[in-house]
Formats: structure tokens, C-alpha cells, sequence
């Protein structure tokens, strides 16, 4: 009996210092991969409205597609994302005959959102019909919108 009990001592023993062994370490978490931030939005011009006057915070004042021809055209341009300095321009060509009524730019002042304004008129009034405006940032075509003189 005295030999069952040392062989039992010796088999829970053995089973201890296997079971008490070094244990694996975890393994390190994979490293985590830094996504590059996005790249910021393009510079563009994000709206164009007609009108015939505005105000102080450069919102459009009895917005209108029709006007007379001895009225004076309020074009209100908004860019957007764009650093200072950046070019913005408009073209008016009067669509009948293809002919460029006005051409002008503006260089831009603030980073972000600039509103600005460009004013198309004419002494002697405008000719009957449609005219289109176009506009450019930094050489790059952008949004275009039309208006129409009428009697």
C-alpha cells in the first residue's frame, strides 16, 4: 500500500509540474494600420443665382431668372473649399449670336465658403434674349446658369 501511495504522490506530482508549466505568451495584437485622413474636398463653385440686387450678407434680393433690358443683372457666385488667391471668374455670352457680353474675375480672400457678386448692365439695354454665364475656378470650368432679358 505504502508503494500505491508513493506511486499516487508521485503521478500527482508529475501531473502538477506538467500542468504548472510555462504557459505560451499571447501574442502581440497585429499593429493596427493607420488610415491616411481623406483628402480634403476639391475647390468648386457651388452655386450661381441670379438676381437683381442683395444684401449685406451677400443673400440674393428679388432672385429672378427674367429681367428687362435696361436692368441691372446680379450674378451671386459661391465657392467653396478654396484657399485665398484662388482665381474665380464668369464669362456672359449672349446666346443668339455667341457673343461675349462681359467677361470679369475676382481673386478670392478667405479659406472656405467666399460669396461674391459680378453685375452685368448696359446703357443702352440689353438685347432680347437668352444669355449664358459661365464660371471658372482657378482656370477649371464650373457651374454654368442662364437668365433671359425680356420686354
Amino acid at each position: 500500500m505504502k508503494s500505491t501511495l508513493v506511486l499516487t504522490l508521485f503521478l500527482v506530482l508529475a501531473i502538477l509540474v506538467v500542468g504548472c508549466g510555462k504557459k505560451e505568451e499571447p501574442k502581440p495584437a497585429p499593429p493596427v494600420m493607420e488610415q491616411a485622413p481623406p483628402p480634403p474636398p476639391a475647390p468648386a463653385v457651388s452655386s450661381v443665382m441670379f438676381a437683381k440686387g442683395f444684401d449685406v450678407n451677400m443673400n440674393a434680393v428679388d432672385p429672378t431668372t427674367t429681367f428687362k433690358p435696361k436692368d441691372r443683372v446680379v450674378v451671386l457666385v459661391t465657392t467653396e473649399n478654396v484657399q485665398p488667391g484662388a482665381k474665380l471668374g464668369v464669362r456672359c455670352m449672349y446666346v443668339p449670336t455667341n457673343q461675349l457680353v462681359r467677361a470679369d474675375s475676382v481673386a478670392l480672400q478667405q479659406t472656405g465658403t467666399n460669396k461674391s457678386q459680378f453685375f452685368f448692365e448696359r446703357a443702352k439695354g440689353f438685347p432680347a434674349g437668352e444669355y449664358k454665364l459661365e464660371t471658372s475656378l482657378n482656370g477649371k470650368t464650373g457651374m454654368t446658369g442662364s437668365f433671359t432679358v425680356a420686354q
